[in-house]
Parts: structure tokens; C-alpha cells; sequence
């Protein structure tokens, strides 16, 4: 309507001046004219003065008709400016809070006003409470000043603690304020008993809100992540509160020990106390593995009556998915999955990648699992994982730094956490607290004529039970275990010396002796067909004694 009204305007004014400059032309800038000329137009004026009284008429009303319009136009959108800054205009934010805002305060206050709508609607998905408060938070401090001259000046109080939000603006009661809230590491956990025997486990923190729970919400749980996002950590947390609320008996897979970074070498002043087993090597995962089997189908016949949980942890899933143990993984977590919560036998199971062709060319590792850490992880590992392509995103949208997770539990939505900080030498801390022997890890014997569980090739028909601490094989060495790293720690052991040992590896194996150096300086990748190569190679002494018995 105001542009309406400014055209109509316009016309007025061009008329006005045309007619104008007109008048002035006759008068100022015509010459005297010819008499002849003269009295011809004052005849011609004569003749046509009739017409000319008539048109005059007509042009006075026209002129008067398109004023008076003007006028009415003008005033009309006057009006209506004025009717409209007096408007107001009403935002919902949650169920019972309101915000209402006048029109001239409206390119204010809009931008907070649809933040807030977008927080509240943020807060209200299962998990986005941290996000929605983090945008709440910072759009109340980049825009303070507008929230001042739009609400300060109709006498709102201003909040204690110096916050200058209040009014409609004011924090809803259903938004924990979390966001800056510190979250405790393991120490400062266990100084102020938060983790101590008798309480239930903490599971993460949400929203600065420690999320208690036990391995019944968890009894299944993929902890997946890319590397550096915090896997190992979470492990090391879940182990360390298990031990010490609930005693629980954990049995650790790790074919990466003795690397610093593995889990194996950082639970080792746990395993070396006898509070755990930790297998490293092919023999003793399938112990641990047929010892896990063994204690469900014992405690299903109630020829156990033991309640206290048993915990398989595996560390680098995907890697043990490809080697010759993967078939027996994979039927052993699919018991804990289907009969293993009837019995106390839960898992964590730990990967970077959830592709099937990397997970020895089957879905069925991916599928046994019931629950979920996810940390930050590409949105299609974290696809295949979820299976679910809103809690992938939700992967996507918040889980950004190292110890952010979302975690999934079992028949339970899914929320957004942090995980405690934890690292080795909160596990040395662990092991003095419960104290050495104080949690039972002895293998179950395994009774007179009845099968194992685990079914494997005819020649392996018992296998040996699992200890406390990683064993040297009592076999040749898999391939597939093989890495760069047992390398180097036999050539450090030899007594040979490293030339003389590299020189008979390379002769017994048929490998040249500069592709085994370079390997060992990490300038060759150990291959698949090298490893077979040289793994038969390895602790002859073992070998020798196993051909003798």
C-alpha cells in the first residue's frame, strides 16, 4: 500500500509541474506575436470558447478528484503505520512460556525469539538438551544488549548473578542449565565416592547429570569411534567403575598389546593384579572366549549359581573379525547377545569401522549388539552401526570432541554424554583400591564328558584356559596377528643382537634381509604374504617343545 500511495503521489506532482513549466513557456519565453496571428487565435478563441469552459470545468474536478484520493490514500496508509507499530506479536517458546514483542521491536527481538523457539525445540529431541542450551546461552550473550533495550526499559529486575535475561526471556525450568558445568574425571569420582562398592554404575554424563544405570542397560554395547575420539577412555571408565561398585569380572581381548596406546597395556596394572584376564594372543582369546561360552551354558543349568556379571571386553573388533578366531568371536557374542542377560555374561565390543566386508564378510558381529557408546565417527560407520538414520544424525550434529557420546541403551532412547576422563593411571588407583586377588578370575573346570562350546577344527579339540596376564604362544604364531611391533620386541629379546637376528629370520623365513629391515623401520608395510613367511619363523624354543610332547 505505501508504494501504491508514493506512485499516485508522484503522478500528482509530474502533472503539476508539466502544467507549470507550460505556463511559464507562454508567458516568459513567447515573442509578441503577428496582429494577423493574433486576431486569427483571438477568433479562433471566440469560436471555441464553449469548449474551452467545458474542459476547464472538467479539469478543475479531475484535478480536485485525484487531491482529494491523495489525501485519503496518504492518511489511509498513515493509519495503518500507525495501527502496526501498535501491533504486537506473540512467540511460543515451550509449553508455557510466551514472548510477546511490538511490531517496531520486531527486528530485534525476532532473531532471539526464533533462537529460543529452535533451543526449546532442540531441548525437546532425546538428546539435544546440551546443544539446545549451548545455542540458548550464546545467543543471550552475543545479543545482551538488544534484550536490554527491548525488555530492560519496562522495568524488568534484573536476575541474581548478574544474568541480564529475564522476564519471558527467563530460563525454563525444563533446561538444566549444563552448559560450562565441569565433568568430574574418574579420580575426582572415586575421592568424592561417587563411584564406590554398592552404587550403581555411572554410565555418562548427561548434561552434567551423572546417567546411572548397570550392564542390564548395556548388556550388548558397540563402543565405536574413529580414532582419538575417546574408545579407549570409555573402556578403561566402564572397567575401573565395574571393578569397584560392582566387583565385576571382566575378560579383555587385545591383539595390539603390548602398543603403549592399546587397552591391554593400559589395563595392565589390572591383570597384573589378578583382577582381570587380558588375552593378547590367538591361544589365549580362544580360551577366554570358550571360558565365556562355558559360563553360560554352566549358569543356564544352574550348574553355577554365581550372579556375580562376567564382562567380555574386545578391543579392536573389526582387526580380530578377518583372522582365523573371527568365526568363534562372532558365535560367542551372539550367545551373550541372545542367552547372555539371563546369566549375567554381557560385552563391550570396540571398532573404528562397521563394514561388513570388514568384519569378516558377515553382518552377524554388527547385528549381536544391543547397545551403543558412539563417539564422533563418520556419519556412515555410524549409519551401518545405528541402523537408524536419526541417531545417526544426531552423530553427525553433536558428538564433536573427544569424550562426547551417544549413548544408546537398551529399551531406552538415546541421550547425548560426555564420558569421565580416565587413563592409566587411574587403573593403577583401581587395582589398590579393590586390592590384588579380591576379585575371582579363575576358569570354571570344564566337565568330564560334555563338549565345549566353542566347536573348532578336529585338531583343537580342548583348548588351554585363559591366565591372568598375556602368555607367549604355545603355537606358531597366526599371520593375521602378526604385527611390526612383536617384530621388533623378539629382535629386542634375541640374544643374538639385532643384525644377527634379522640375518636368521631372513634365512630361516626366505624373506630378504633388507625387506626385513625395512620393515622394522617402518619403511615397507608387513604384508600378508610376509607374515606367513616369517610367523613359522618365530620362537622356534615353543615350537620345538610343542613337536616333542
Amino acid at each position: 500500500m505505501k508504494s501504491y500511495a508514493t506512485l499516485v503521489l508522484l503522478g500528482v506532482v509530474v502533472v503539476a509541474t508539466v502544467i507549470i513549466i507550460a505556463l511559464m513557456y507562454q508567458i516568459w519565453i513567447a515573442g509578441p506575436d503577428d496582429a494577423r496571428i493574433t486576431e486569427a487565435k483571438v477568433r479562433t478563441q471566440v469560436d471555441n470558447i464553449q469548449w474551452y469552459s467545458t474542459a476547464y470545468k472538467i479539469a478543475f474536478v479531475a484535478v480536485l478528484g485525484v487531491l482529494l484520493i491523495s489525501v485519503l490514500l496518504i492518511s489511509y496508509s498513515v493509519a495503518k503505520s500507525r495501527l502496526k507499530k501498535a501491533a504486537v506479536h506473540t512467540y511460543k517458546i515451550g509449553k508455557h512460556n510466551e514472548v510477546v514483542v511490538h511490531e517496531k521491536d520486531l527486528s530485534i527481538a525476532a532473531p532471539i525469539a526464533m533462537g529460543l523457539m529452535n533451543a526449546e525445540q532442540l531441548k525437546q529431541m532425546n538428546g539435544g538438551v546440551e546443544r539446545a542450551f549451548e545455542l540458548y546461552t550464546k545467543m543471550a550473550e552475543a545479543q545482551a544488549k538488544q534484550i536490554q533495550s527491548l525488555v530492560g526499559r519496562r522495568g524488568v529486575t534484573p536476575q541474581p548473578g548478574g544474568a541480564n535475561i529475564s522476564g519471558p526471556f527467563q530460563e525454563s525450568p525444563e533446561l538444566p542449565a549444563a552448559e560450562g558445568t565441569p565433568i568430574p574425571s574418574f579420580q575426582e569420582l572415586v575421592q568424592a565416592r561417587e563411584i564406590a562398592p554398592g552404587k550403581l554404575m555411572i554410565l555418562g554424563y548427561e548434561n552434567g547429570i551423572a546417567r546411572r544405570g548397570s550392564f542390564l542397560d548395556i548388556y550388548s554395547a558397540a563402543v565405536a569411534g574413529e580414532s582419538g575420539s575417546g574408545k579407549t577412555a570409555t573402556l578403561l571408565f566402564l572397567i575401573g567403575s565395574g571393578l569397584i561398585s560392582s566387583s565385576i569380572r571382566f575378560c579383555g581381548i587385545d591383539p595390539h598389546y603390548p602398543h603403549p596406546k592399546s587397552l591391554g597395556y593400559k589395563t595392565k596394572p589390572l591383570w597384573e593384579q589378578g583382577l582381570m584376564t587380558m588375552a593378547t594372543y590367538k591361544d589365549d582369546m580362544l580360551a577366554v572366549l570358550n571360558e565365556i561360552e562355558r559360563t553360560i551354558d554352566r549358569r543356564l543349568k544352574q550348574l553355577d549359581t554365581d550372579t556375580t556379571p562376567v564382562v567380555l571386553v574386545i578391543d579392536e573388533l573389526a582387526f580380530l573379525a578377518k583372522t582365523s578366531i573371527g568365526g568363534a568371536m562372532a558365535h560367542t557374542m551372539e550367545r551373550i547377545s541372545t542367552e547372555g542377560r539371563k546369566c549375567a555374561v554381557y560385552m563391550l565390543a570396540s571398532s573404528q569401522t562397521w563394514l561388513v566386508s570388514r568384519t569378516g564378510d558377515s553382518s552377524v558381529v554388527r547385528d549381536t549388539l544391543t547397545s551403543a557408546f558412539v563417539h564422533r565417527i563418520k556419519p556412515k560407520q555410524a549409519n551401518l552401526l545405528l541402523q537408524d538414520k536419526e541417531e545417526a544424525d544426531k552423530v553427525k550434529r553433536y558428538i564433536k570432541q573427544a569424550g562426547d557420546v551417544l549413548l544408546c541403551p537398551v529399551n531406552d532412547e538415546s541421550v547425548i554424554c560426555r564420558m569421565p576422563f580416565t587413563t592409566e593411571a587411574d587403573m593403577q588407583a583401581v587395582a589398590k583400591l579393590v586390592g590384588p586377588g579380591s576379585i575371582d578370575i579363575t576358569p570354571q573346570p570344564e566337565q568330564h564328558g560334555t563338549q565345549t562350546s566353542l566347536s573348532e577344527t578336529q585338531e583343537q579339540k580342548r583348548l588351554p584356559d585363559a591366565t591372568t596376564a598375556p602368555k607367549q604362544l604355545s603355537a606358531p604364531l597366526e599371520p593375521d596377528l602378526l604385527t611390526v611391533a612383536i617384530l621388533r620386541e623378539q629382535m629386542e629379546a634375541s640374544p643374538l643382537g639385532k643384525e644377527a637376528w634379522q640375518k636368521q629370520l631372513a634365512e630361516a623365513s626366505g624373506v630378504s634381509e633388507s625387506l626385513v629391515q625395512k620393515i622394522l623401520r617402518g619403511e615397507k608395510r608387513l604384508t600378508k604374504r610376509t607374515a606367513k613367511k616369517i610367523a613359522p619363523c618365530l620362537f622356534p624354543d615353543e615350537q620345538s617343545s610343542n613337536d616333542k610332547a
